[in-house]
């Protein structure tokens, strides 16, 4: 089973890990109020938040979830509903970039919903851009943008070549999703031989059109919800493979835990 060749000795625990249930996770906009801040207002709305350990904006809800959605702190765009690892892995892109100088002009390729530019808008400066291959993902986008008080240019399927080149794009690609399994567990049954190679194959081409859009010298951001070795590790080596003008400069996995689902981040870079 690709699931215990891909984390061997951590395989079990992970599978103990998908038969708890899985956390509620906020992020603060942090430009908005402190955590702390959020969590007084959070708490005189009926929702019990405390501050979690896996990344600075992140708070792990205890009771009132079910109120979140009809709460100040969501209203006004203090906090969103955002996974710990997602979270963890948005800060160390910004933490990166930023220590190289980048980010002025910054795409997410395949934005969805659009949670990860908005956690990187809150974080840092530049001008940011969403794309996704379905514009219905990106539907909720400009509302919760406005909300968050960051501007992000929402561009068409197809078009994200428009304002390129962009300094950093993010890849955040369609995988297995085995990394949240908790969260949707009927996943793991549908998952077949066949589709993962599906997946990869998709992985491979998006991040192939995504490299084209960068700057000489910009960076490409590959993550995924998963933790299978194909979409993660392999995928990266396959790229590199190919492409000798890039190197990966940063790498991390986050396993399932209490406060966040499996999480990848591979950072590279193209010589200038």
């Amino acid at each position: 089973m690709e699931f215990r060749a891909s984390l061997e000795d951590e395989a079990l625990a992970a599978m103990l890990a998908l038969r708890a249930r899985a956390p509620v996770m906020l992020r603060v906009n942090e430009q908005l109020k402190s955590s702390a801040q959020a969590i007084e207002i959070l708490r005189e709305d009926g929702i019990e938040a405390e501050r979690a350990l896996i990344a600075p904006t992140a708070l792990s809800v205890h009771s009132g979830a079910a109120r979140i959605a009809g709460s100040r702190a969501y209203a006004q765009g203090i906090v969103e509903l955002q996974d710990g690892s997602s979270q963890a892995a948005m800060r160390e892109l910004v933490d990166l970039f930023q220590a190289n100088g980048k980010a002025p002009n910054v795409l997410d390729y395949c934005a969805g919903g659009g949670g990860k530019v908005l956690a990187l808008a809150a974080q840092a400066q530049g001008r940011w851009f969403a794309h996704d291959a379905d514009a219905g993902r990106m539907g909720d986008l400009p509302e919760r943008a406005a909300r968050a008080g960051a501007i992000i240019d929402v561009l068409p399927p197809g078009d994200a070549a428009h304002a390129a080149p962009y300094d950093l794009v993010l890849c955040d690609v369609p995988c297995s999703g085995s990394g949240t399994w908790r969260r949707t567990p009927d996943a793991k049954w549908k998952l077949t031989p066949e589709r993962l190679s599906e997946l990869v194959e998709l992985q491979s081409k998006i991040l192939g059109e995504a490299a084209g859009l960068l700057h000489p010298g910009g960076w490409l951001a590959y993550t995924t919800c998963s933790v299978l070795a194909q979409e993660n590790d392999g995928q990266i080596s396959r790229f590199l493979s190919k492409t000798p003008e890039w190197r990966e400069v940063h790498r991390r996995h986050w396993p399932i835990g209490p406060e966040g689902d499996g999480f990848f981040l591979s950072c590279l870079a193209r010589s200038g």
